[in-house]
């Protein structure tokens, strides 16, 4: 089935001249590298504003922050819809393409891929699939169209034993089962005590961090994820875009051009009501924080 992704910067920061290229460069990544290991379809474009956004794609919001710092949330919407938020960083178009990736690979939430613990005398859990957060520092990215976008694991990360010849991240750093780089990391939920646990490595130090029991109101496991990986930010952040690779864009023409308004069809009524609903649950989330 193939999906449709909606980018939309909803900070003065960031225009849609800035954003038009990420978004180019995201479907790229999506077609060329991404789509194939993973078995999906996506289109990705960038929108001027919310109520631009037609009905049945869903959103990744760029803004100027997020709750408890965070540097990226998944959520869904009152109608059960994926989306994501993205904060306004040095590196936003590499969380942004983390957003998109782990979205389209699991929309709700809520795969995991059951295998025996990192932590000695744990047995067998389930471990989220988030196909960045083990790569995720910008050092590990990669560049599209002079864009740098996140690295991925593949498919064959959860692999029980290391086999040659096989490839375990798009970039090949990540070089084995469950390996996690510099300033990543990998969640997992152990069934019998329902606590949430996280391998940390920063350098060459590794910690499994227990994060809670796991409520069982939780909107999704990576949705609880999220919340209590707030602290790993600045590891994503770390080292700032690479020379020659920043994007700039001095006029946006498209907002210059003397277009008649036209009026509005019923569709058009319909994403406006759409972008209403997304607002006043935007509006909450940042009450709750």
């Amino acid at each position: 089935m193939l999906l449709h992704i909606a980018l939309v910067s909803i900070t003065k920061e960031v225009t849609l001249a800035h954003l038009a290229p990420v978004s180019a460069a995201i479907q790229k990544q999506i077609s060329r590298d991404f789509g194939p290991m993973w078995n999906v379809e996506a289109t990705v474009d960038a929108f001027d504003k919310l109520e631009d956004v037609p009905i049945g794609y869903w959103h990744v919001l760029l803004q100027d922050e997020l709750p408890s710092g965070a540097a990226g949330l998944h959520k869904r919407d009152d109608n059960k819809q994926p989306f994501a938020l993205v904060a306004l960083t040095t590196n936003w178009p590499v969380f942004m393409s983390h957003e998109v990736l782990e979205m389209l690979v699991d929309p709700q939430g809520t795969l995991t891929r059951a295998g025996n613990s990192l932590k000695s005398g744990q047995g067998r859990v389930e471990y989220l699939i988030e196909v960045c957060d083990p790569c995720q520092a910008s050092k590990f990215a990669y560049s599209v169209n002079s864009v740098m976008v996140s690295d991925f694991y593949t498919p064959q990360y959860f692999d029980p034993v290391k086999s040659n010849g096989v490839r375990y991240s798009f970039s090949g750093q990540v070089r084995g089962p469950r390996e996690v780089l510099d300033g990543g990391y990998l969640s997992w939920f152990d069934p019998q005590t329902r606590h949430l646990f996280q391998l940390e490595v920063d350098g060459r130090k590794k910690t499994i961090a227990d994060r809670g029991e796991v409520p069982f109101a939780a909107e999704s496991l990576r949705a609880f994820s999220d919340r209590v990986s707030a602290d790993r930010r600045d590891s994503v952040i770390k080292g700032g875009s690479r020379a020659g690779l920043r994007l700039n864009a001095e006029t946006d023409f498209r907002k210059t051009a003397r277009v008649e308004k036209p009026k509005l069809t019923a569709v058009d009524h319909a994403q406006v009501a759409h972008a209403r609903n997304l607002w006043a649950q935007l509006k909450r989330i940042a009450e709750a924080g």
